[in-house]
This record gives structure tokens, C-alpha cells and sequence, in this order.
């Protein structure tokens, strides 16, 4: 009991360790897991909400042939219009500090030249329009305005266009076609040999007219159909499921870079309190075995470890709920095994605070052996980067690596990530905890060998002592 007593209130001591490794990174990957959190939460609504673009209509020929206004209704239900002085300082302070999206100029002169265009045959002439470098919305919204004068001009000529009906009517009687034609059997050689037709010359009446026809074509719902959700709520509800898992299991994975530093660091300065100087002399001359102490030292280490990793859980649960997932959709096989694993995991972390210290490393060769050892982990293991961005050796080294093996875990206990094909696997899950297992074996055989090799060497294990000579 004291030598549990004695540890802890080592461990205490270095407090300011376990206040930056374990609160201060621990905050830091729980923000990252509340914002990977939210965003899950935030993609599970089921109403279809568009994003309206920015659109400023500079208006230089006087609205001649409502095309300004016509264009201005036609864009209104897809785009937010902004209204912008035409002064080129404004212009270049809305684009350069992206305050609309697009920037749509009307130039003098554009409704004669457009009704000119039209009587000719010509091509029509086009607006100026300035897109914003931020996102390809105003590119997006350009395309609705090509759209908008195009349909004015198919409705303007439409709407000119003269044909001799007579010519028409003795076309349809030499096909047979003017009894039961419905436009099924119209090809290309009827096309073809229809009468043609002459353009009447439009005036900036008849663009006016067609300008209206092709804005209100934007509000008709039978040519532009209505975006219907449909409800499933086996669906939805499969979708809360996963997004509860996923969010669990990432929140639970990033643990692994806070106790990875924390326990290794701590670990090895309290552990290694204990082996060196005057302290190991007086626990050698003591009646106990070193050997009981050593084992309630890291006893003791270990329940902190899982008192930290019953935190981490609630810490998680909570997160969960705040970001308006359901915890209910979790298993409870799932959430045991997942706690499961970390706790293996942090015991593992514990074995490799006693390997530094059992190879008596000082302060800051721990603090920079655990940071780098750490970082790799957590930059092998899926957690900071995904696994199919991972290079293939990267993800080689990453399978010799405890991190890997700890996710992989996680993956199997909830049946997500790496395990989403094959669903919750015990075996799988019981494969990798034993290979994080393994891995603090590993580091405690280690650190036992260090410590028998020190030991053996005196002039290792000790400062040499200075005598003074009478």
C-alpha cells in the first residue's frame, strides 16, 4: 500500500506533464473529434436545402426590352440578387472581397443589337459577366443566365416564324399523316421536307414579350420538375446507426495519441524515480523484494491508465450526444469491446514507460522518444490521414506499429472502417488486441533485459561517488 501511496504521489507530482499530454492533447483530439462529429450529425438531414448563389445585375441599356428585369426574375429562385453600384471601384471591391458570385453587366445597345441578331439570323451577342475566384457557384449561375437568353431567343424567333399553311397542309396529305399525326413517326426526312418558313423582322415589343416567356418558364413547375425527398425510415434509420458507430469508434481511436504520450512520459520519469540513486539503494537494503515493488509500481500506473480510458469513454458519450447522435444505436458488445481495447492499449503504453525507464533515459530523451513515437503512430494508424490516402508503405510500416492493430480492433468491436464489409468480427477483434498485447510484452521483456544488463553494471546503473582523499 505504500508503495502504491509512494507512486502516486510521484505521479501527482509531475503534474504538469499529465496536464499537457493528457487534458491539453486530449482536448485538442476531442476537437477534432466534435467537429468530425457535427459534420456526421449535420449530413443526416433529410430536406433538400440548395445553396443560393450571389448575382449582381449591372443594368447599362436602360432595361430596354425588360431583359434586366426578366433576367432578374428568371434568377431569383436558384440566386441571392445583390445590388451593386455601377462604379468600377465598387465592382472591383465586390470581386475582390467575393461578395457576390457572379457579376452579370448589360451593355448599352444590348436589346438592338440582340433584336438585330435575331432578324438577321446571327449569332446573339453576350453579356459581360465577372465570376468569383472563391468556388464555381458563379460559374454555375453563368450558365443559368446563358440559359435564360437562350430561351429568349427560341421564343423570340419561335414566335416570328411564319409558315404557309397551305404548303403545310399539302405536305401532311402526300404522307398520309394529317388524319392521325401525333408526332411519334415525325424523322429526320419529314424534317426535312417540311415547307419553310420566313422570320418576321422582331421589334423590342417582341423581345419584350419573349424575354417574360422565358422568365416565367423558370417558376413553371411542369418544365422545371420540383426536387422531391422521399422518406425511408428503414433507411434513415440504418444511416443514424452508422453515423453513431463511425463517430464512437473515431472519437475512441483518437485516444490513442494522448495516452501514448502521456503514460509513456509518466511512466518512465516515476518508474524510473524509483531505480536510480539513492532511492534504489535504500529500496535494495530494504526487507521487501524489489521485484513486488516494481509490480505494484506498475500496478498502480495501470489503474490510472484505466481510470483515464473510463474518462475517454464518457468523455465520448457525451460528445456524441451533445452532437445529436443517439448512443442507444451503439451495441453494447460494441462499446465493451471498444473500451476493451483501449484499455489493452493504455496498458501497453504503461509497458513502454517502464522500458525507458528501465534503460534509465533522462527527462528529455522520454519526452522526445515518446512525441516522435507517438506522432508515428498516430500518422500510421488511419486516424490523422485515411487509410486509402495512405502510400502502401506507409500502411507497411503501419502494421508494425501498435496503433494499427489498436484501430483495427476498434474497426472489428463496432464493424466500420476497415471492417465495413465484413460487419462486427470478435475474432478480428481478438486477433488485434492480442497483437497490442503482444506489443507491451514486447516493450516489458525489453525493459527487464535493460534493467538486468544496467544492474550488472554498476557504473551503469549510478553515478560513480567521489572520495576524498584525508
Amino acid at each position: 500500500m505504500n508503495t502504491c501511496k509512494a507512486t502516486l504521489r510521484v505521479l501527482f507530482a509531475h503534474r504538469v506533464y499529465l496536464m499537457i499530454y493528457l487534458v491539453f492533447i486530449g482536448i485538442l483530439m476531442m476537437s477534432i473529434s466534435w467537429a468530425m462529429l457535427t459534420s456526421a450529425s449535420g449530413s443526416m438531414s433529410a430536406v433538400f436545402e440548395s445553396t443560393k448563389t450571389r448575382v449582381a445585375i449591372i443594368d447599362r441599356d436602360s432595361d430596354r426590352g425588360d431583359i434586366a428585369t426578366s433576367m432578374r426574375a428568371y434568377l431569383r429562385d436558384s440566386s441571392e440578387l445583390v445590388d451593386l453600384d455601377d462604379t468600377s471601384e465598387t465592382l472591383q471591391q465586390a470581386v475582390a472581397s467575393n461578395w457576390v458570385d457572379l457579376i452579370v453587366i448589360i451593355p448599352d445597345g444590348f436589346a438592338d443589337d440582340y433584336v438585330a441578331a435575331a432578324a438577321d439570323g446571327d449569332n446573339p451577342p453576350n453579356v459581360d459577366t465577372v465570376t468569383s475566384y472563391a468556388s464555381g457557384s458563379g460559374s454555375m449561375a453563368r450558365m443559368n443566365v446563358g440559359g435564360f437568353l437562350s430561351l429568349t431567343r427560341t421564343a423570340l424567333i419561335g414566335a416570328q416564324t411564319r409558315v404557309d399553311q397551305a404548303a403545310l397542309a399539302g405536305m401532311m396529305n402526300d404522307t398520309g399523316g394529317a388524319a392521325g399525326f401525333d408526332g411519334a413517326s415525325l424523322d429526320q426526312d419529314m424534317l426535312d421536307s417540311l415547307p419553310e418558313g420566313q422570320v418576321d423582322k422582331p421589334d423590342i415589343k417582341d423581345l419584350s414579350q419573349a424575354a417574360k416567356m422565358a422568365a416565367e418558364s423558370a417558376s413553371d413547375t411542369d418544365v422545371n420538375h420540383q426536387i422531391a425527398v422521399v422518406d425511408t425510415p428503414t433507411e434513415e434509420s440504418a444511416s443514424a446507426a452508422d453515423t453513431a458507430v463511425s463517430g464512437f469508434g473515431g472519437t475512441m481511436k483518437t485516444a490513442l495519441y494522448p495516452l501514448s504520450l502521456a503514460m509513456t512520459i509518466c511512466g518512465s520519469m516515476i518508474l524510473g524515480a524509483f531505480t536510480t540513486g539513492e532511492v534504489r539503494r535504500r529500496l535494495t537494503a530494504s526487507p521487501r523484494r524489489m521485484v513486488l515493488m516494481g509490480l505494484q509500481r506498475l500496478l498502480t500506473l495501470g489503474g490510472f491508465a484505466l481510470v483515464v480510458c473510463v474518462g475517454y469513454l464518457v468523455l465520448s458519450i457525451g460528445l456524441m450526444m451533445a452532437a445529436g447522435l443517439d448512443p442507444l444505436h451503439l451495441s453494447v458488445g460494441g462499446v465493451l469491446m471498444t473500451f476493451g481495447a483501449t484499455c489493452v492499449y493504455a496498458l501497453m503504453t504503461v509497458a513502454c514507460g517502464f522500458m525507458l525507464s528501465e534503460f534509465g533515459l533522462s527527462e528529455e530523451a522520454a519526452n522526445g522518444f515518446a512525441n516522435i513515437f507517438g506522432l508515428l503512430i498516430m500518422f500510421t494508424s488511419g486516424v490523422a490521414l485515411p487509410i486509402d490516402m495512405m502510400p502502401g508503405v506507409m500502411v507497411t510500416i503501419a502494421k508494425f506499429l501498435p496503433g494499427w492493430w489498436y484501430c483495427t480492433a476498434i474497426d472489428n468491436a463496432l464493424g466500420f472502417g476497415t471492417a465495413a464489409e465484413t460487419g462486427i468480427s470478435v475474432a478480428g477483434w481478438s486477433g488485434s488486441l492480442g497483437l497490442v498485447a503482444l506489443f507491451g510484452v514486447m516493450f516489458i521483456c525489453i525493459g527487464l533485459a535493460a534493467g538486468r544488463f544496467r544492474r550488472s553494471r554498476p557504473a551503469l546503473a549510478a553515478p560513480a561517488t567521489t572520495q576524498l582523499a584525508e
